[in-house]
C-alpha cells in the first residue's frame, strides 16, 4: 500500500470520526457526548483487534475513524473543570471513563 493510499484512508476515517463525535457533543448533554464518544472508540478500536484488519482498514477504523472518535483533550478539560467545581464527580468521571473504555475495548476484542 502506497503511503498517499494510508494517509487518505485516516484522513477518509478522520472525518467520519470527528463528525460522529460532533454529533454526540451537540445531542447529548455535557460530559455524556465526551464519554460516549470515547467508550464507542473503545469498542471500535476493540472491533478492529478482533476482525485483525489489514493496512487499510486499520487505517480508516482504528487510526482515523476511532482516533477522531475520541477525545483526551476534552477529557483533560473537562476534568479539570469538575477539580475545580467538584471532584467527587471528577473522580467519578475519571474512573468510569477508564474503567468502561477497557471494558468496552475487551467485551469487542475478546468475548
Amino acid at each position: 500500500m502506497t503511503p498517499p493510499f494510508i494517509i487518505a484512508a485516516v484522513v477518509a476515517g478522520a472525518f467520519a470520526g470527528g463528525q460522529l463525535r460532533w454529533w454526540l457533543r451537540q445531542l447529548l448533554p455535557l460530559l455524556w457526548g465526551t464519554w460516549t464518544a470515547n467508550i464507542l472508540a473503545c469498542i471500535v478500536m476493540g472491533l478492529a483487534v478482533r476482525f485483525d484488519l489489514d493496512d487499510i482498514g486499520a487505517a480508516v477504523v482504528a487510526a482515523g475513524f476511532a482516533g477522531a472518535l475520541s477525545t483526551w483533550s476534552t477529557l483533560a478539560k473537562e476534568i479539570g473543570e469538575l477539580i475545580t467545581t467538584d471532584r467527587i464527580t471528577a473522580l467519578v468521571y475519571t474512573a468510569s471513563t477508564l474503567v468502561c473504555g477497557f471494558v468496552a475495548f475487551g467485551a469487542a476484542a475478546f468475548i
